[in-house]
């Protein structure tokens, strides 16, 4: 069958549509007013029964063709059960109107098909049926009912399909967690065991070849940064699916910065930590935690920053917080990466080709400062530096 055009069979108004519809492409297929009205009003009949009984109704009008004949073809097809009655008064009447009437179901779905053989007179063909659904799809609804019902079809159509990109989205991102967290897994022992024999082998040389000890310790170190990134990808597969665990208990901010801070300098070298008075002020946190939240942060200001820059950590009390600010005068950052910058794997267009990194820092220091009450906010000028502010809670 070529269909023509389709009318979905939700209520009384639809009957007036699958009416009107049905009248206007007997027209077009050359039948007389006479037949237009008796076929109208046997579709219309059937639509009737479908709508009262049954559910998921589709009214398909179109052309079929058998042994060189044409047929004006209806089929109204429903999901349906045992109760509906195949005899009832609308599709026996409508059987009285048209010359064939067909009813084929299955368990649950059923089609009734009504047929009206188009005169030869028309000089109907194939190539005359695909002018009048042209001639359909050009005109578009022909009552403002249909306008709103197609607008309404529509919206449904794009909600569906963002609901199952959304899924598609989920899917692939829980897929992704679960990989990150099988590498990490697979990824951990064997460099544990690479940094652990590079240690070793480094107490045995015991500096007696300078070569062989700053090979070792090259290994060391660039084994140890692939370490922590392993490190990183643990903690997002936890945060992604929830299973990470904090150890909280009541924290002196004070005595936790002045013990912290030379562990700080260590992980950056190459740069002056310039640490103002802690404010003495008490948090409830996990401190090995907050400790990677500085360590990330602090991090990412020595990557973006020249050699021997500073590097400021301070710590203030604003209103019911802990503020922990660090500035550097690095590199700075665009509008659009300060939106974005804690984004799980966000990195900028500027930075990939100069900068290493997986952008996952500041992924996991922002959830681990959710996960504990606070926020972190990022103000920056490009070319000038970026200053972040750590907001913590303070403990009642």
């Amino acid at each position: 069958m070529t269909t023509l055009t389709q009318i979905t069979l939700e209520n009384e108004m639809d009957l007036i549509l699958a009416y009107k519809k049905s009248m206007r492409t007997a027209e077009l297929l050359g039948l007389t007013l006479s037949t237009q009205t008796a076929f109208s009003t046997a579709v219309s009949e059937v639509c009737r029964e479908v709508i009262d009984k049954a559910e998921g109704g589709m009214a398909t009008l179109g052309a079929t063709a058998d042994e060189g004949r044409f047929f004006f073809t209806a089929v109204i097809s429903c999901r349906t059960g045992e109760y509906f009655n195949r005899s009832s008064e609308g599709i026996e009447y409508a059987r009285k109107l048209v010359p064939i009437l067909e009813i084929a179901a299955t368990e649950e779905k059923l089609n009734i098909t009504l047929k009206l053989s188009i005169p030869r007179s028309t000089r109907i063909d194939q190539r005359r049926i695909s002018v009048v659904k042209a001639e359909i799809e050009q005109e578009g609804p022909i009552s403002a009912y249909e306008e709103v019902k197609m607008r309404n079809s529509e919206l449904q159509r794009i909600n569906q399909q963002k609901e199952l990109a959304l899924l598609s989205a989920n899917y692939l991102n829980e897929q992704k967690t679960e990989f990150l967290s099988i590498a990490a897994h697979e990824l951990n022992t064997p460099l544990t065991v690479l940094r652990s024999y590079a240690e070793l082998a480094m107490r045995m040389d015991n500096g007696q070849s300078d070569k062989l000890t700053q090979m070792l310790t090259k290994i060391f170190r660039q084994s140890g940064k692939v370490v922590a990134l392993v490190k990183q990808l643990l903690d997002i597969s936890k945060l992604e699916t929830g299973i990470i665990e904090y150890d909280k208990e009541p924290t002196n901010w004070k005595v936790f910065q002045e013990q912290i801070m030379e562990d700080l300098q260590l992980a950056v070298p190459n740069h002056n930590l310039v640490s103002s008075a802690p404010v003495d002020a008490a948090i409830f946190a996990d401190r090995i935690r907050i400790e990677q939240v500085l360590n990330n942060v602090v991090g990412n200001a020595a990557k973006y920053s020249a050699r021997q820059a500073d590097i400021q950590v301070s710590s203030m009390v604003e209103d019911n917080d802990l503020v922990i600010s660090v500035t550097d005068k690095g590199i700075g950052m665009s509008a659009q990466t300060v939106k974005n910058i804690f984004q799980k794997f966000y990195r900028s267009d500027d930075t990939i080709k100069k900068y290493s990194g997986l952008g996952m820092g500041l992924y996991v220091a922002s959830r681990i400062v959710t996960d504990h009450g606070g926020n972190i906010t990022v103000t920056s000028v490009e070319g000038e530096g970026s200053t972040f502010n750590i907001h913590l809670p303070l403990l009642n």
